[in-house]
């Protein structure tokens, strides 16, 4: 009896290992998560090149930032106001870089999370010593992924 206990614990502990050793596939992006995640390159990359068509087209009607500059401190609400702080950052970047790109963005540790209807994309921006983080909250607005808020905060290293 007692060997017969011991080998059905070995048997377990046996194949115990062998699960731990063949890690299972990772789980598929959702339908949404996709979605999202194609909305949030889109507004990247219409970002990172100054093209205020796609850019703009990217927010939902009533959307909130908060900016991580320091004559902005408070958070900016409403497409109007969002847009008019968006479009004097475009000029300024527009005069004194060269592009597009001009903010040659590239976010790292890009993370999607749905929650139905909402989504939250949240990234690192890295350079030199500072680390931008960065969070971009998305909605459904008539069956497209419009962002809703911004959140971008810098700190050094």
């Amino acid at each position: 009896m007692l060997m017969k206990i011991v080998l059905t614990a070995m048997l377990l502990l046996c194949s115990g290992c062998a699960t731990l050793e063949s890690p299972s596939p990772a789980p598929m992006p959702s339908q949404s998560t996709s979605e999202v995640r194609a909305a949030a390159d889109r507004f990247l990359v219409a970002f990172d090149n100054l093209d205020w068509g796609t850019f703009k087209a990217s927010w939902a009607t009533s959307p909130s930032v908060f900016f991580p500059f320091s004559d902005t401190p408070k958070r900016i609400n409403g497409k109007a106001e969002v847009e008019r702080v968006f479009l004097a950052f475009f000029e300024e970047v527009r005069a004194n870089r060269p592009g597009p790109p001009y903010l040659n963005l590239r976010p790292q540790d890009l993370q999607v999370q749905t929650f139905g209807d909402s989504a939250l994309v949240t990234f690192m921006l890295i350079k030199d010593h500072r680390i931008s983080r960065r969070s971009l909250l998305f909605v459904k607005e008539a069956s497209e992924w419009k962002l809703v808020h911004m959140h971008a905060s810098n700190i050094d290293q």
